[in-house]
């Protein structure tokens, strides 16, 4: 900002203008509009992705980054009018000096990408430590730095201070602070929390479940901490849709806390923010300008039980369930979170340390066969790798028998699925229509007292073989092929199912040793040898199956896979005669 000592401008701060010929108006004084003007000069005004109006300035001795219609930015002007002019200034000459700054960020303005806490800039990543001097952790191949933040980051009334990572950290101190079942499990939450230091990559949804008094929701604060430092910390799930949105836009690691269930567009907003969404609204009722909320974000979640139970929203998850902590082992919450907040530098600076190793790994490592979040799994394996007393291959397979646990969740938690589950243990193959298959899951459903009132219940055969597509991946990991034909000829919806007996294969996930990636629970229940995860194809159903057959008088198909014994190799067919056991 000018000082009143600089030749270039006025006793106000304003620049001096050159005329031609002043006359009378050198003698009027500058009005408050021309004043403000003035010091909106001294800033460097500027447009982000999305066209929103962004000024850059000077507060003592850092610089900060706000919008211009932000109540900071209002309160800065006032004030720097004051400095220089000793009395205060009308709300029309502020508005009107704030429509000349909107006008040159946009017009005049370059175009920056912002970005909440994490950001990357020609490789590098960045992470916002949101302290008074705008200060960010600097992370490269060749090692991390706390330095001036560049014009990267925009920060939200939640958005709190992050503490200052110490040297020589260890991400390991985390493990007495956590209740989880393992190591195993620590470790994968360890490399889940790495991972959110990448910027721009799809996150992995965390939803704790567990009896009263396993400590969800001081987990959850825990990971808020680490990542997301915020003024609130746990929030509520807003029932509103058009408060959801904007409850993820302003918080990096949104922690909704006590949750019972989440409804299916709840499911699919965070869906969306896992890998990458957002949602366009009218600005005001009165004119077509639109607000555009874009987000990707960390959610966490926590209930008593698993409120995460929507297939798609699964497999985009890493659930981990608590157990209670007993008396013998609890402590005040003054002790939990002092000693806590000791070691919080260490276990934040082992965290950059990890994420430094880990960056240079990652572009070695490369993996035949992805899940849904591949982005996560290479990543994931680059961090396993950069642990020290754990290896991209353990993390392999504690990633995948985590999948088959989610799998697991999302066909117990739907009662059609469940049915189509229990209906196939006795069958190896079941070919008909949609409707006689409506009847068939009836009669499971009555036996297995599951309930059919349910929403989620097909009414009609349209309705399930719409219901089935939404758990084709669901029956595949289980060891199950789905398949729905529409036939033009009867108006209906034909559907096979086909047992996959033995599925292995035999591949190499990266080009280091990897020979197992994850064991799928379900395949134990339906007499299905399961020691890798799910194969990379799946046969077609034999076309000499009858519509209708019956378990006992067809012959089952399955695919075999090589796992380093005599069996046959993946995509020999092996044929059995009468039912499966």
């Amino acid at each position: 900002m000018a000082k009143k000592s600089d030749p270039e401008y006025d006793e106000y701060g304003c620049r001096k203008v050159q005329q031609a010929d002043a006359g009378e108006e050198d003698s009027k004084k500058p009005s408050q509009s021309d004043i403000l003007l003035g010091i909106v000069n001294e800033c460097q005004l500027f447009h982000d992705e999305l066209k929103e109006p962004y000024v850059k300035f000077k507060v003592h001795n850092h610089v900060e980054v706000w919008p211009v219609r932000s109540t900071l930015f209002k309160r800065w002007l006032v004030g720097q009018f004051y400095y220089l002019t000793g009395r205060g200034c009308n709300s029309d000459a502020i508005n009107q000096a704030l429509n000349v700054a909107e006008a040159k960020s946009l017009f005049d303005g370059i175009m920056i990408k912002l970005s909440l806490r994490c950001a990357e800039c020609e490789g590098i990543f960045w992470y916002d430590l949101a302290n008074d001097l705008w200060e960010a952790v600097k992370i490269s191949p060749d090692g991390w730095e706390i330095m001036k933040s560049p014009i990267l980051f925009r920060r939200f009334a939640n958005t709190a201070e992050q503490v200052k990572p110490s040297r020589n950290g260890d991400i390991h101190l985390l493990r007495k602070f956590v209740n989880l079942k393992n190591d195993n499990e620590f470790n994968l939450l360890a490399v889940y929390l790495v991972s959110c230091l990448i910027p721009d990559v799809p996150k992995i949804i965390v939803p704790l479940s567990g009896e009263k008094g396993a400590s969800k929701s001081t987990m959850l604060r825990i990971l808020r901490r680490l990542i997301d430092p915020a003024a609130k910390e746990l929030l509520t799930m807003p029932h509103d849709q058009k408060e959801l949105p904007l409850t993820l836009y302003k918080n990096y690691m949104p922690a909704f806390d006590n949750l019972s269930n989440l409804n299916e567009w709840q499911s699919d907003v965070l869906c969306c923010a896992a890998t990458g969404g957002g949602i366009s609204k009218r600005k005001l009722y009165t004119d077509d300008d639109e607000v555009i909320l874009s987000f990707l974000r960390c959610v966490t979640l926590n209930g008593i039980n698993t409120v995460a139970t929507k297939p798609d929203l699964l497999d985009r998850s890493i659930p981990f369930e608590l157990e209670r902590i007993d008396g013998d082992h609890r402590q005040t919450e003054r002790q939990f979170w002092k000693a806590f907040e000791e070691v919080r530098p260490l276990i934040l600076g082992g965290m950059f340390d990890i994420l430094v190793r880990a960056m240079t790994i990652y572009p070695t490592v490369k993996l035949d066969k992805l899940p849904r979040m591949a982005d996560f799994c290479q990543w994931g394996y680059a961090i396993a790798e950069s642990m020290g007393e754990w290896s991209g291959d353990e993390f392999l397979m504690a990633y995948y028998r985590n999948i088959g646990r989610a799998n697991d969740e999302a066909i117990r938690n739907s009662p059609v699925a469940n049915a189509v589950i229990i209906f196939m243990n006795s069958r190896a193959v079941w070919n008909g229509s949609a409707a006689d298959l409506l009847k068939e899951l009836g009669n499971v459903a009555f036996r297995e007292r599951i309930d059919t009132n349910s929403k989620t219940w097909p009414r009609s055969a349209v309705a399930l073989a719409k219901r089935l597509k939404h758990y084709k991946s669901n029956f595949a990991d289980a060891g199950i092929m789905y398949k729905s034909e529409y036939n033009s000829k009867s108006n209906s919806n034909h559907i096979y199912f086909q047992k996959v007996v033995n599925y292995t294969q035999n591949t190499q996930c990266a080009q280091k040793t990897q020979e197992n990636q994850g064991v799928i629970s379900l395949g134990t229940s339906l007499g299905i040898e399961t020691n890798n995860c799910i194969p990379s194809r799946i046969p077609s159903v034999p076309s000499d199956v009858p519509s209708g057959t019956k378990p006992d008088s067809i012959r089952a198909y399955g695919n075999t896979g090589n796992t380093g014994n005599n069996s046959p190799t993946f995509g020999e067919t092996k044929y059995y005669e009468g039912t499966i056991e």
